[in-house]
């Protein structure tokens, strides 16, 4: 990549340009709507690449066909849909059709601007008859306005005198994706489409969810150095919702909405840029993660943030876990109300996850391991509901949000019952029995973080998560008043929860079998064969030792406290060595480790990874989709790694930068104040607002913020 204006990524940068791969990268959203940058002339097979749009929560269902079926197994698919490339143009020169024939159109310029949330374009187009022009094009979805993606298209240097006539002929294009890889959506699901009088209504085949897609100024004949402006608006419909009347919404001209565009990405910038001094492609590669962080997270409470965002069909675009323990801090820190949002859809899935726990024969609510509307739709349980951790992740990131920006009364409406509901499921699904000589609460059957070490006993970060979890919900109880029945039982599964530790070598068990295991054979695995998923069968996969990301390193990373540093570099490189990194999630929390145990360059590599993992498609499939998770943990490789950030009743900081790293700042929002970190050489400097309530204290390793 080239060392230019940090803010901006040109396509000319990147090491390769496949057009999928592209499509991704400069994919642009809201939260709510997603559009792949696909080819300008794709309206139909004639042109590359993998275009489409997508909405956020509109999805399709189907019955899941097992081949042997068991009670409990997930009962449907669901996947999101992709829509028509709302991009596409079809023009027309005379008899000349770019639908018809294959015009030739090469690439000026693509630039995504994320200083402005705007994607900049250009391409020399020409016809079979030899007719020139340039085709300018500048598109973003509305912050503002979530139901809006905009769109100008511009004429220029023309070698003809005849008008150009543009059209938008949107037509879903579903071809299936061939592959074995699970990480990708391979089921096309199609559309009904009904024409009304300026609009369209979109319906899925199967589950008869319906979307409404108006086009403003779709059709104008250009002369040279005209433009047309066209205004795409999309609106998920109830079930109860008046079809023939679906948008009532006043729309503004172009430069009325870009600089409502503009002026909101400045506000983003403001409480969440981080500048780093030292290496200009790492601070473009940081600016480019949090672009895209702030593009994909739902807004409106009843949706969440896909796995891929809304830039492909990796992962169905399913919700995981991802959001609660990967992208969630970057936006409690810097964006407490889109925090606020992710969360509140947690609550509103509540009673599904109570009908899951129901399901399984347990007391309480169990959360779905990947899901859209709320149930659970993984058909392999041992890497999917079997991550009952799940449920205190999601409790974990409600204690964090609370925590920073002491919002008791959304919890006490919105949070409390699910940290409740989970707490009881807890008592259900866990055992009080004697272990290792004594009475132990255990918790098996499960599978962690890890997913190549399947339904093992007494997962140490599962344990341990459901540990704090337990004790959220004492002190929510006690404070409002309630479950005050069920108090002494949590506190008693709490206080006696198991955690196994090897004595002999000194290492946290991450399960009770792990360390009995044979360990994977490495060095005769050759490289072709990573990600193991792809080359193994899950059975051999989960008899040997070896972790597809990090488990323990990921519990002591979120309770860095509970450990000795001692402990705490043990473990690290014990498991370091049996880490294939397979999934995208690891290296961050990796990153992070190796900072607070002090090795700042190891820090700095795996930063490296995760800062600029799709800029470089390190893991060779950002075609279907950017890696969120892997997005909010570079965040978390700066902020609770170089910056030491840890939670201890008050925001403790220290200074852990790598030597390439010269100075690093950021902003942080604590108990609703701006507070402003600037880290260079051995210093910390901490600047609060003129009136505060909050005081930073000078520590022995760094700074610690807490209320006056």
């Amino acid at each position: 990549m080239a060392k230019n204006d940090s803010f901006k990524v040109s396509a000319e940068e990147l090491s390769h340009q496949t057009p999928e791969y592209l499509e991704t990268l400069f994919a642009v959203g809201n939260g709510q709507i997603g559009v792949r940058s696909g080819h300008p002339l794709k309206v139909n097979e004639l042109y590359g690449g993998n275009p489409g749009s997508f909405v956020n929560g509109f999805f399709d269902s189907e019955p899941i066909q097992y081949g042997e079926w068991a009670y409990g197994y997930a009962k449907e698919h669901q996947t999101i849909i992709k829509l028509p490339n709302l991009r596409g143009v079809r023009l027309q020169i005379g008899d000349e059709d770019s639908s018809a024939s294959e015009w030739q159109v090469k690439p000026i310029q693509m630039t995504l601007d994320l200083e402005k949330g705007v994607l900049d374009e250009s391409y020399k187009v020409v016809t079979p008859l030899g007719k020139t022009f340039e085709l300018v094009m500048q598109s973003f979805a509305s912050v503002t306005r979530s139901e809006l993606y905009v769109c100008q298209y511009q004429i220029k240097n023309t070698n003809f005198s005849e008008p150009i006539s543009m059209t938008h002929p949107l037509e879903q294009k579903a071809a299936i994706v061939q592959t074995d890889d699970p990480r990708v959506a391979s089921k096309a699901h199609h559309l009904r489409k009904a024409d009304y009088q300026d609009y369209a209504i979109w319906t899925a085949e199967n589950s008869q969810r319906s979307i409404a897609i108006r086009v403003i100024n779709g059709e104008k004949q250009l002369q040279a150095e005209e433009t047309l402006t066209t205004v795409f608006q999309m609106k998920l419909l109830e079930d109860n919702q008046n079809h023939e009347t679906p948008f009532n919404q006043e729309l503004a001209d172009f430069e009325v909405l870009l600089q409502e565009q503009q002026q909101s990405y400045q506000q983003f910038w403001a409480a969440s840029d981080i500048q780093i001094e030292g290496d200009p492609v790492l601070q473009k590669g940081i600016r480019f993660n949090l672009f895209h962080l702030n593009q994909g997270a739902g807004r409106d409470g009843r949706t969440n943030f896909a796995a891929k965002g809304l830039t492909g069909e990796g992962y169905e675009g399913h919700y995981f876990w991802d959001t609660e323990m990967y992208l969630l801090p970057f936006f409690i820190f810097t964006n407490p109300e889109i925090a606020k949002a992710l969360l509140s859809y947690r609550g509103k899935i509540l009673p599904q996850a109570k009908q899951r726990a129901q399901e399984l024969s347990q007391e309480g609510a169990l959360f779905a391991w990947r899901t859209i509307d709320g149930n659970e739709t993984s058909a392999y349980y041992p890497a999917g509901t079997a991550q009952v951790h799940i449920n205190a992740d999601i409790v974990y990131a409600f204690q964090l949000y609370e925590r920073v920006t002491g919002d008791q009364a959304f919890i006490e409406t919105v949070g409390s019952e699910v940290v409740f509901e989970t707490a009881k499921f807890w008592l259900s699904y866990g055992d009080l029995v004697e272990k290792d000589g004594k009475l132990a609460f255990c918790i098996n059957g499960v599978t962690g973080p890890d997913e190549y070490s399947a339904l093992v006993n007494n997962n140490f970060y599962t344990n341990k998560m459901v540990q704090n979890n337990l004790y959220y919900a004492i002190e929510l109880a006690q404070r409002f008043g309630k479950y005050q029945e069920s108090i002494s039982a949590w506190q008693q599964a709490a206080d006696l929860m198991y955690f196994g530790y090897d004595e002999q070598r000194g290492i946290t068990k991450q399960d009770d079998g792990f360390l009995e295991q044979a360990v994977w054979p490495f060095e005769t695995t050759p490289a072709e064969k990573y990600p193991l998923l792809l080359h193994y069968h899950p059975m051999v996969i989960y008899k040997h030792q070896v972790c597809k990301q990090a488990d323990t390193v990921l519990a002591q990373m979120l309770y860095t406290g509970d450990f000795s540093l001692e402990q705490l570099k043990k473990d690290y490189d014990y498991y370091e060595q049996v880490t294939t990194h397979d999934s995208s999630l690891s290296r961050s929390i990796f990153s992070v480790m190796a900072s607070r145990i002090g090795d700042s360059e190891k820090a700095y590599r795996y930063f490296m990874d995760t800062a600029l993992m799709d800029l470089t498609d390190l893991q060779k499939n950002v075609v279907d989709g950017i890696h969120a998770a892997n997005m909010g943990g570079s965040w978390l490789s700066l902020i609770y790694g170089f910056a030491g950030l840890y939670y201890d009743q008050g925001l403790r900081l220290a200074n852990h930068l790598p030597q390439k790293i010269k100075e690093l700042k950021f902003t942080l929002f604590y108990q609703g104040e701006p507070v402003k970190i600037n880290l260079k050489d051995q210093r910390i400097d901490c600047q609060l607002a003129e009136e505060t309530r909050l005081i930073a204290t000078k520590t022995d390793g760094g700074i610690w913020i807490k209320e006056r």
